[in-house]
């Protein structure tokens, strides 16, 4: 397998990476900014084939030639532009053109070189308020209601890749992720929201207090778990939907993550349901969305999100003190 990972530095790519050079497969990521050296240090060692190519994803002709000269048989497009607000009002043609114009690149050059297989990665962003409420959001019930820039570019991006795989004979799904977290995550350039996780994270290592409004956050998934699931997507011998959920399928509990944080960093301390007024993380969040229903995922795939609070929080601390012994100082973004 000879995949094209669009977006291949930001940490779900480099995680996606590490899974497919696992099993040997060549990885050719593209984008327009190099991914950390700590990566390639690392992805060295595996047994697939790992080639860093510069581009943007706005350039057709760049996608093209890159899925012809490496034989590129699969793509997983994950791309884009992940906007808070105030990127919004400085950037919104740039983020039109990276979310959709982008994927309608990579659809229409997967689709002239008659590829195997696209996985677009899709968000949970495109609910908004629909995502709100008690019940498990399934792919084929809710319809979006993104309130976002970045949700409403991505769900123009996931019907794109619907279109192609109902009129144009495109072998292509989304695969739509919660909230992810864990190995590889740091701060880039175009992704203005990091992780509930990441940032609590951070603190307890500082040993500050979170003073957080809220205790119910979104569904989250293990970055590792993520990229095996995107994975056996990308590798199933057919695909019967054209939309998948990638989550844990389940709230996680805040208090229980940030007790978990409590083992690793004693001087950490937290507080969750306090005044608008002393919140210091997640203030400007939006309401927590119902877990996403991934029985369509495990009917495909087999694939089952397993981490909990405690095993996810210590798998993660043990990368990062990996990460901290082989990288010193340069670790210190993760």
């Amino acid at each position: 397998m000879r995949v094209l990972l669009t977006g291949g530095a930001g940490f779900v790519g480099l995680n996606l990476a590490q899974r497919l050079l696992s099993s040997g497969a060549t990885v050719v990521c593209f984008g327009p900014v190099a991914p950390v050296a700590a990566a390639s240090a690392c992805f060295a060692c595996l047994p697939g084939r790992w080639v860093i190519e510069p581009g943007d994803v706005r350039d057709a002709g760049r996608i093209a030639e890159l899925i012809g000269c490496h034989g590129v048989t699969h793509v997983v497009h994950g791309a884009a532009i992940t906007a808070g607000l105030e990127r919004e009002a400085r950037q919104a043609a740039d983020i039109a053109e990276v979310n959709l114009v982008g994927t309608l690149n990579v659809l229409q050059a997967a689709r002239r070189a008659s590829l195997a297989r696209v996985i677009v990665l899709g968000s949970g962003a495109v609910f908004g308020a629909a995502g709100i409420g008690p019940s498990r959001l399934r792919e084929d019930e809710i319809v979006p209601r993104p309130e976002s820039l970045y949700g409403i570019t991505k769900q123009a991006a996931e019907s794109a890749a619907v279109r192609f795989r109902q009129s144009h004979g495109l072998d292509v799904a989304v695969a739509r992720l919660g909230v992810v977290f864990g190995p590889w995550e740091h701060d880039t350039e175009v992704r203005d929201t990091l992780s509930l996780p990441f940032l609590l994270n951070r603190m307890a290592q500082a040993g500050e207090t979170a003073r957080l409004g809220r205790g119910t956050p979104d569904d989250w998934i293990h970055a590792g778990e993520a990229a095996e699931a995107v994975t056996r997507l990308l590798e199933a011998a057919s695909l019967r939907h054209a939309l998948y959920h990638v989550g844990s399928g389940r709230r996680w509990s805040l208090a229980a993550w940030c007790e978990q944080l409590r083992r690793h960093y004693p001087a950490f301390t937290y507080e969750i349901g306090v005044d608008p007024a002393r919140v210091n993380l997640g203030g400007s969040a939006p309401a927590a969305r119902a877990p996403l229903d991934v029985k369509r995922l495990r009917d495909q795939t087999g694939f089952a999100a397993a981490h909990d609070e405690a095993s996810a929080c210590a798998s993660y601390q043990a990368w990062r003190a990996r990460m901290r012994a082989g990288f010193g100082d340069a670790a210190a973004i993760f």
